[in-house]
């Protein structure tokens, strides 16, 4: 499980780039990943590489507390991975290294799901219940420690995912 985890921190760093690209109102290039569409807070991609196709749908945080001055992009990330064999993965981009063996967690409603990190990503122990809490959602808050310093908490928007996710689903089909 660790080793899709770490191919999958090669496209959470392409999605955290097309978000910074779009955010800067700047043109994606004819290799970058194309869009699905934008879904509320959602926006949802597909990509096509030597390693086949990989869809994503991607959010940035409505809000933070505490976080460190020199941070990068955070984002939320859920991909499809069909060469893989791999649907719905969650992983959650802090934008700082995470403090090795702190504890992190998503809240979801009441539901908290603790997740596990490996540098500045969090990933998800039960991706399939983290998917289903945030389709009925309205918001979702990541919980991190970085290196040095308090606890950061990021608010996630979820309007839209229900639909962002569907369009990965099309475009990328369980199996």
């Amino acid at each position: 499980m660790k080793s899709r985890h770490f191919a999958l921190l090669a496209v959470a760093a392409l999605g955290g780039l097309l978000l910074l690209a779009a955010a800067a109102g700047r043109a994606a290039t004819a290799s970058a990943p194309q869009s699905l569409g934008k879904f509320g807070d959602w926006e949802a991609f597909v990509e096509s590489g030597a390693g086949g196709k990989v869809c994503y749908a991607a959010t940035l945080p409505k809000q933070s507390k505490n976080a460190p001055a020199a941070r990068g992009r955070a984002y939320t990330l859920v991909s499809h991975h069909p060469a893989d064999k791999s649907f719905g993965v969650i992983g959650i981009t802090a934008g700082f290294a995470l403090k090795k063996g702190a504890p992190a967690m998503l809240k979801i409603n009441e539901t908290k799901f603790d997740l596990y990190t490996v540098g500045d990503t969090a990933w998800s122990r039960d991706d399939k219940a983290i998917v289903a809490a945030l389709a009925k959602s309205r918001s979702a808050t990541f919980f991190g420690f970085p290196a040095k310093g308090d606890a950061v908490a990021d608010r996630y928007g979820l309007a839209g995912f229900a639909d962002a996710h569907a369009a990965i689903d099309k475009a990328c089909p369980p199996k």
